[in-house]
């Protein structure tokens, strides 16, 4: 995959109810970027769909998309009831694997030190990690967000081989900006400056762990409450490297508009 070309990861979570609404989504998702008429939409743009783990092998793999995985587990096998390994996402058709995401931390308790876990798990396989870093609300307010940042990463990364960062995505999902959005005020998570200022520590805290020239190859997306109403704001960051999207990519009104704006970024 060319280094410039956007990531636009679907998160479903816990939606849709039944696999022939997931079936119709896609294929409603296929048929919009059909009609755009762009050939070379797939040499820019990078769709990742990330449905529930139980329709990942009934949906198959795409002729252009690719699947991912909410959440794994650390552990290659074994009696860990209700968790699905690496290998067997794998073989599901999942190529990517989202780790830490903030519900995982905020509803099932999960730390920093699991996140580790999972991203040593990830590495030592094909699939591509996505590791989830943010700051809440609260930490946001009491001027924290640096120390919470630093942390989430260097926890994270802690004993990762240099060797292994190119093929890490990050994903910069402000737990704040989610709450904001759903409070019905979006005016601060438009703002360029403020995500920029995030791209610009998460790289340093990289490059103090490894060095700058490898950290600057680590993908960086950003995914708080992404809809079509913000993302072009969102691309006026010219580092980031893609979006994460959650509610947003449930509709095919929401999410194509997304894909549009994404696939001209460079002309706007």
């Amino acid at each position: 995959m060319s280094k410039n070309t956007f990531l636009v990861v679907a998160n479903w979570k816990m939606n849709p109810l039944t696999l022939k609404e997931a079936e119709r989504l896609v294929k409603n998702f296929e048929g919009g970027i059909e009609r755009l008429n762009k050939r070379d939409f797939w040499e820019k743009i990078n769709l990742i769909i990330c449905p529930p783990a139980i329709y990942l092998g009934r949906l198959g793999r795409g002729k252009h998309y690719s699947l991912g995985i909410q959440n794994i587990y650390s552990e290659t096998r074994g009696a860990f009831t209700g968790e699905i390994a690496v290998r067997m996402a794998e073989d599901a058709g999942a190529r990517y694997a989202l780790i830490g995401h903030s519900e995982r931390r905020i509803h099932f308790g999960e730390t920093d030190e699991q996140v580790n876990l999972k991203l040593h798990a990830c590495v030592k396989s094909l699939m591509t990690p996505i590791v989830c870093v943010g700051e809440n609300l609260e930490e946001r307010n009491n001027g924290e967000t640096t120390r919470v940042i630093s942390r989430q990463i260097r926890s994270a990364f802690h004993r990762i081989s240099i060797l292994n960062l190119p093929k890490i995505v990050i994903a910069y999902e402000p737990v704040w900006a989610i709450s904001t959005m759903k409070s019905g005020s979006s005016a601060e998570i438009d703002d360029p400056n403020d995500i920029m200022g995030i791209v610009i520590l998460i790289k340093k805290v990289l490059s103090d762990i490894y060095q700058k020239d490898v950290a600057d190859r680590v993908r960086i997306i950003y995914g708080g409450s992404v809809n079509p109403t913000n993302i072009a704001s969102l691309l006026e960051v010219n580092t980031l490297s893609g979006v994460l999207v959650g509610g947003a990519s449930l509709t095919v009104f929401d999410f194509l508009p997304i894909l549009r704006k994404a696939y001209g970024r460079e002309e706007e």
